[in-house]
């Protein structure tokens, strides 16, 4: 059987539980990851016969896939920023609104022009602080999470870019106060409100850690007040809060946080939602 035929195969396969458009995505990204080949050299390869043991892996792929587990936990990578990250089941696959996030935040340091100091809560695969160490060498970057299996990926990741960052298990809704100040606090935290689970799509819900995902529905900013509150004693002089946001909290948050002494600033996604802030104390 040819690349062709193997990749129509698949589709039929996998049937409607994808949209064409990520189907086709999906597909190209398990056939590199067997054969070594980008969608340029599939498409040069197209007549060609898969060996068996890659006609094998393929299979255990879409198995997988079937089970509505995301790609990427089943090749165990996601892209970010350019960058590949290992990930897995005990941290959330990275997403392109946090890539905007990050991207903010290096605008802002360009700006400044200064050695900065950095924390990220909530870190999970550790794409937002290697990403930042990556554009801002001479900052020092400190990541916390509450889960040990997360900071371990994190780690992990880090090593393969040789990205100095200190890490720390931390639960910050625990946190009464951090021992160091920080010129900017990052947070991509837990926001959708545990009632949206049941409309949300399974290859999130039933496979993405809820811990890094839902919060109750009582209190959708708890993590946004909190660390907010943190801030008032842990932000340097004229220091920064960013956050990723939920997409119809942004009036609430930029409320939240007038009330609690800050200025803040809403930003929308490619997508035009509301997605980012940026917050500093008023003076």
């Amino acid at each position: 059987m040819s690349l062709q035929d193997t990749k129509q195969a698949i589709k039929h396969q996998l049937g409607n539980l994808y949209d064409a458009i990520e189907m086709n995505s999906m597909v190209n990204i398990i056939i590199e990851e067997v054969t070594g080949w980008d969608a340029l050299h599939q498409n040069i390869h197209k007549n060609d016969a898969l060996e068996p043991s890659q006609i094998e892996q393929l299979d255990h792929y879409v198995e997988q896939l079937l089970t509505g587990k995301p790609l990427q936990y089943i090749i165990q990578k996601a892209w970010f920023l350019g960058k590949a990250y290992f990930v897995n089941e005990a941290v959330l696959i990275p997403r392109p609104e946090t890539e905007e996030l990050v991207e903010w935040i290096i605008e802002y340091a360009q700006i400044i022009n200064k050695p900065l100091s950095i924390l990220d809560i909530g870190t999970g695969s550790g794409c937002i602080p290697i990403s930042l160490k990556l554009a801002i060498p001479n900052a020092h970057i400190t990541a916390i999470d509450i889960s040990k299996e997360a900071l371990a990926i994190a780690e992990q990741n880090a090593a393969s870019y040789h990205t100095e960052i200190e890490w720390i298990a931390q639960d910050i809704l625990q946190t009464k106060q951090l021992k160091d100040r920080y010129d900017i606090m990052v947070s991509n935290p837990p926001y959708i409100p545990l009632r949206e689970k049941l409309a949300m799509q399974k290859q999130v819900a039933d496979h993405e850690p809820e811990i890094a995902l839902f919060v109750p529905d009582q209190f959708p900013l708890i993590f946004y007040s909190k660390i907010a509150h943190i801030g008032k004693s842990a932000l340097k002089p004229n220091g920064q809060l960013f956050f990723e946001i939920h997409y119809d909290q942004g009036e609430a948050i930029i409320a939240l946080l007038d009330e609690m002494g800050y200025h803040a600033e809403l930003r929308q996604d490619i997508f035009g939602k509301d997605r980012m802030v940026r917050a500093s104390l008023k003076s």
